[in-house]
């Protein structure tokens, strides 16, 4: 039998390898996912709900509260908001101290519908989304000699997607996103 110098030896095994089944790129590899070993945040979608709407309830009581103040205080709302939407939210509120700007009333909401709950989205991602209709008939925002600024036929029923995140510190709902629903208006309906 013939003698086989190293390289001719690991050719072959290299040749061997690239010849058995799976390793030839044919088909991939697929491994099966393990199975999560953490319980959903949630039992049920209702539960969801229930702990959206208790946190956007939360947020604006907050938000009506910030504004009643003419903006001051605004770091309150990072008990209940993402940070990037407290700075959004904190520009609004720059504005209302410099315009000497104080809001009057309650923002309510109502028809809150649940768009999607994800108990296994990672962290930094919404896990609850929903539709919501935000009504501010009831607010009036005046300025320093006491004077509405609300303009004449402003909508008062506003229809908004609204995205919630877990909290790592608190493991409860905060305010992720709010954005205004550019869909048809679910709240006039």
């Amino acid at each position: 039998m013939p003698q086989l110098t190293p390289f001719t030896a690991s050719t072959l095994a290299v040749a061997a390898i690239l010849l058995l089944p799976g390793c030839t790129g044919d088909a991939p590899l697929v491994l099966p996912s393990p199975e999560s070993s953490t319980a959903p945040v949630f039992a049920s979608d209702e539960e969801a709900l229930a702990a959206a709407e208790a946190a956007y309830g939360e947020y604006l009581r907050l938000l009506d509260e910030i504004f009643s103040d003419g903006g001051v205080g605004g770091d309150r709302l990072n008990a209940v908001a993402a940070a990037e939407l407290v700075e959004r939210q904190a520009v609004g509120f720059e504005e209302a101290m410099a315009a000497g700007e104080t809001s009057f009333g309650t923002t309510t909401f109502d028809s809150m519908e649940l768009q999607q709950y994800d108990s296994g989205a990672p962290g930094g991602d919404s896990i609850v989304t929903v539709y919501v209709c935000q009504d501010v008939s009831q607010v009036d925002v005046r300025d320093k000699q006491g004077n509405s600024v609300v303009a004449d036929g402003r909508a008062t029923r506003i229809p908004f997607e609204v995205a919630f995140d877990l909290s790592s510190t608190q493991s409860k709902l905060i305010v992720g996103s709010t954005e205004i629903w550019t869909g048809a208006d679910f709240c006039n309906d």
